[in-house]
């Protein structure tokens, strides 16, 4: 009995000893620039949304648990949420009109998540449709299930200082 218990012992040892099994085969990598142009396609079809202020297809860009940062730091999370602050700012701004433009795109390694900077441009913005905005962004992209949908979305207002007296 006592030779059983050390010859399992020693087989367990012996197993545990062994050199790990080689590396899994390594997958192929990504293509990124094709999942960078993939990602400009679905931002182009985001802004004719935001354009036509379909609200419904704004809410749909974004990751069941996406985050959109609004005015004054409002934090939105998932698509209905998403979708129910684009129709308030749709109603209180009912002559606006968006355009954006991307300075980078920085897509991961792995082909699954990106960086997107850009800026903002709102003209007829207010109840009244007198006001503008400009706003710097960024947008964080994750690929899911193939598709590409937003993770996070914020953007700060471009603030321009006064002229200095004198100037």
């Amino acid at each position: 009995m006592r030779l059983l218990a050390t010859i399992g012992a020693l087989s367990c040892l012996i197993a545990c000893a062994q050199p790990a099994p080689s590396a899994l085969p390594a997958l192929p990598k990504p293509d990124l620039a094709t999942e960078a142009r993939a990602i400009r396609d679905a931002d182009a079809r985001w802004l004719k949304m935001a354009q036509a202020r379909d609200a419904a297809g704004t809410g749909a860009m974004f990751a069941a648990d996406g985050i959109a940062v609004r005015q004054q730091g409002a934090e939105f999370t998932g698509p209905a949420a998403i979708q129910a602050s684009a129709e308030k700012d749709y109603v209180e701004n009912p002559k606006s009109q968006v355009t954006w433009t991307t300075d980078t795109l920085r897509v991961a390694d792995s082909g699954d998540m990106a960086v997107q900077t850009g800026q903002v441009h709102t003209t007829a913005a207010g109840p009244k449709g007198d006001r503008e905005t400009r706003e710097r962004f960024v947008t964080v992209w994750r690929k899911i299930n193939g598709e590409w949908k937003v993770a996070y979305d914020i953007a700060t207002p471009i603030v321009t200082a006064p002229p200095k007296k004198g100037q």
